[in-house]
């Protein structure tokens, strides 16, 4: 075992010593009682404040020396250097065993075309020295009611909460949907269109062939993204939009 192996080891070992051993794991936007989370920057201390409204208690927070953080009834702190390092690997140690399948939600009307995989991890990779761990995916699918999926096409679950693709929507063959993402209802992705973890996209959206959105943008509903665009940032307005970078075109026709 490389040096690496063992002080990582020796690092969840510590934390498991402050932490039930009945906790699980859970994210910020979906908390949930006894379990360990985490918090890398001040933009989302409100999420913190947000559980006690949500009558959530006995969570953990992983978070960094230097954050400033508020007391919260029901919340208790643990400082790392590496926040996503120890959370990769307590979520990998504390699911280990549990297998997702069992909940994924897919409609009695969902098409599935030949080779589609549903289920896939992401490549989501905590890194220490001449070390790399895999964040193991333990979420859900959800394929709602009149959902197609392509041949070929991947739509990856979540990595604690789900992947949702909404009523009626429509992906081409060769498409990949990220972890954690939401799509909803009546979208089209054309082929070899691709959507990065954490995106959130909005109804009735268009991704022409071969568009990218990439991860944690949103795109609100009725906006048509033309072939071979690249979304970086968030789509706020109905419209028609192409180019790498994604800008906006003209408004949508009546």
């Amino acid at each position: 075992m490389s040096d690496a192996k063992v002080e990582m080891a020796a690092m969840l070992d510590a934390f498991r010593s402050e932490v039930p051993s009945h906790y699980s794991v859970c994210s910020l936007q979906s908390p949930k009682n006894n379990c360990v989370t985490f918090i890398r920057s001040e933009k989302y201390i409100d999420h913190l404040h947000a559980l006690v409204n949500r009558g959530v208690s006995n969570v953990t927070v992983i978070a960094p020396p230097s954050l400033a953080l508020p007391a919260v009834e029901g919340l208790s702190y643990y400082r790392s250097e590496h926040v996503d390092l120890l959370f990769t690997l307590f979520n990998n140690e504390a699911r280990r065993g549990y297998d997702p399948r069992a909940f994924d939600r897919i409609s009695s009307s969902v098409i599935l075309d030949q080779g589609a995989v549903i289920g896939a991890e992401g490549a989501s990779i905590a890194k220490y020295k001449d070390e790399r761990v895999l964040f193991r995916h333990y979420g859900r699918v959800v394929l709602e009611e009149n959902v197609y999926i392509g041949a070929n096409a991947v739509i990856q679950r979540g990595r604690i909460d789900d992947t949702v693709i909404g009523k009626g929507t429509m992906i081409s063959s060769l498409c990949v949907v990220g972890a954690n993402t939401i799509i909803g209802q009546n979208c089209t992705l054309t082929i070899q269109s691709g959507v990065s973890g954490s995106a959130r996209i909005g109804d009735r959206v268009w991704l022409g062939i071969g568009a990218k959105v990439r991860d944690y943008v949103s795109i609100c509903d009725d906006a048509f993204v033309g072939m071979g665009s690249i979304v970086t940032k968030d789509i706020t307005e109905p419209g028609i939009y192409a180019g790498n970078p994604c800008r906006f075109l003209r408004p949508l026709e009546k």
